[in-house]
């Protein structure tokens, strides 16, 4: 019997993977990198990343992190964003699920992925 499978490769949008790696460092590209993987497999809805810039700041959205970070939405096909995450250059990132995207979040919790998805991804 054959089962169709997506392909594992994010496309990234909005700022060049190549610029991020120039401006940002190395290691926020291999953050993005892992975390993309990771959301393309618990979120199989998501078709692209949007890289929203190269300028390292402190998150607006968890006060607690007090470590640089690089923004990166994930969306539909048609456009619409699931989640956003913070980037860390030490491998960890932070999920923030948007109102579309929450019943995302509880359906990927309910077929076994027990983590937090507003806590830090190792």
């Amino acid at each position: 019997m054959f089962t169709a499978t997506k392909a594992i490769q994010m496309v990234y949008k909005g700022t060049p993977i190549e610029r991020l790696t120039v401006e940002a460092g190395v290691n926020y590209f291999n953050t993005i990198k892992t975390a993309s993987g990771d959301i393309e497999k618990k979120y199989p809805r998501v078709a692209y990343a949007k890289i929203q810039g190269t300028t390292l700041h402190t998150s607006s959205k968890d006060k607690s992190d007090l470590k640089k970070v690089v923004t990166v939405g994930y969306h539909t096909n048609n456009g619409t964003r699931l989640l956003s995450i913070h980037a860390h250059d030490d491998g960890t990132w932070t999920e923030f699920f948007s109102r579309p995207g929450k019943p995302e979040a509880a359906i990927s919790a309910s077929l076994g992925d027990s983590s937090n998805p507003e806590q830090p991804k190792k």
